[in-house]
């Protein structure tokens, strides 16, 4: 069997065309040397002689017209399948994404699919979940992305973790929790908020966002270990209760506006938060950063700044 790769017929092909090696060296983005090299190979495997050299240039022998009218067939079929292929993958969106359950999130990946929602095949997986399942989703399952979240105290052994799993990462945001009530909570009209406001009203949680990764540590929300609190495993039913029951409450990620008014919803800030949170995308070093990651990436740069902007006129 011939050891013959289809980088070398495109070559020969190519010299053929240009009828010289430099300028088909030239269109080729590879040095004289190297596509003469490749030449001399080639031709040691045929066992005869592909192109004639002489002060005239390049001309192709008789044995090496026969090759090159195989090779030339060869190269273009190679072609038309890399264009086909990649037509393909143009017209296919595949993401495989963990997230926590953060509202401005789910909404920036909404405004992405929006803009892909017209290509003839996706195929996504969105799963809201912890820090410590968006991590074994990208080492043992196959997902492209995460996001996860950390305070500030534990920005170092969280970096050192990745470092440690090979994950890479991006930054999206470092902000302040937010508490969320409903427009028709009695509390709706502060400017902001304090630990001894929420006496008496119930907090609402997600029930499952514990870290192994992670060193344990104490949230915003446990400054107050006692009290009523109601544990949420689906992110949705966190607006259910808020909306129809005024006296509950949740900390949550700064939210988009429009979400605010679609559930009649206020959020408001608490100047006794002790820490701030971190949310980076993450995925692995042997992932490239490109293609619908970097689209989705983008929008919820675009969607965190915008959130920002809104916060800045209600404080003035």
């Amino acid at each position: 069997m011939l050891d013959i790769s289809v980088k070398q017929m495109k070559y020969a092909v190519e010299i053929a065309h240009c009828a010289s090696i430099n300028q088909a060296a030239q269109r080729l983005y590879v040095t004289q040397s190297s596509l003469s090299k490749s030449m001399k190979e080639l031709e040691i495997v045929l066992g005869y002689a592909v192109f004639q050299r002489g002060a005239a240039g390049t001309t192709v022998t008789e044995e090496g017209r026969e090759f090159l009218q195989t090779a030339e067939k060869i190269v273009y079929q190679m072609e038309l399948l890399e264009r086909q292929t990649r037509l393909r993958k143009e017209q296919r969106a595949s993401i495989k994404i963990s997230i926590p359950r953060a509202t401005y999130i789910t909404y920036a990946f909404t405004k992405f699919f929006q803009r892909i929602q017209n290509m003839d095949e996706i195929q996504i997986n969105f799963s809201e979940t912890n820090s410590k399942e968006a991590v074994d989703n990208i080492l043992y399952r196959g997902f492209h992305f995460g996001i996860i979240r950390y305070p500030d105290i534990l920005e170092k052994s969280s970096l050192q973790m990745l470092q440690q799993k090979k994950l890479l990462f991006r930054q999206i945001w470092t902000f302040d929790y937010m508490l969320l009530v409903s427009q028709s909570s009695e509390l709706a009209s502060r400017t902001e908020i304090h630990p001894s406001d929420l006496k008496g009203y119930t907090e609402l949680l997600h029930g499952d966002v514990s870290d192994a990764y992670l060193p344990e540590h104490e949230e915003v929300s446990d400054r107050e270990q006692q009290g009523k609190r109601i544990y949420l495993y689906e992110r949705g039913s966190q607006f259910d209760f808020l909306s129809n029951v005024p006296t509950t409450y949740m900390w949550v990620s700064p939210l988009p506006e429009a979400v605010l008014k679609q559930h009649e919803l206020v959020q408001i800030p608490c100047p006794d938060n002790r820490y701030q949170y971190h949310d980076i995308l993450i995925y692995h070093e042997d992932y490239p950063f490109t293609g619908y990651g970097e689209k989705f990436y983008n929008i919820l740069l675009r969607t965190k700044d915008d959130i920002e902007k809104s916060l800045n006129r209600a404080k003035h």
